[in-house]
């Protein structure tokens, strides 16, 4: 699995992030449609959202709950 390092950890700014897998049918379904994906943090284990085509931080990465 490479790392998308250009995207930093919105959470403690980390740079060994992956794009994690869907879970559920709202990630799966309705967050494909709208062209964001989830990520997670190798360092704190954060999961955070972002859109697929953006890189480096952004206003656009929500953090997941």
């Amino acid at each position: 699995m490479s790392s998308d390092s250009k995207r930093p950890c919105p959470y403690c700014g980390g740079s060994e992030v992956f794009r994690s897998h869907r879970r559920g049918t709202m990630e799966r379904y309705l967050l494909r449609a709208v062209g964001v994906r989830p990520f997670r943090c190798v360092n704190c284990d954060a999961r955070f959202y972002g859109r697929r085509d953006s890189y480096g931080p952004t206003s656009q990465d929500v953090r997941a709950a």
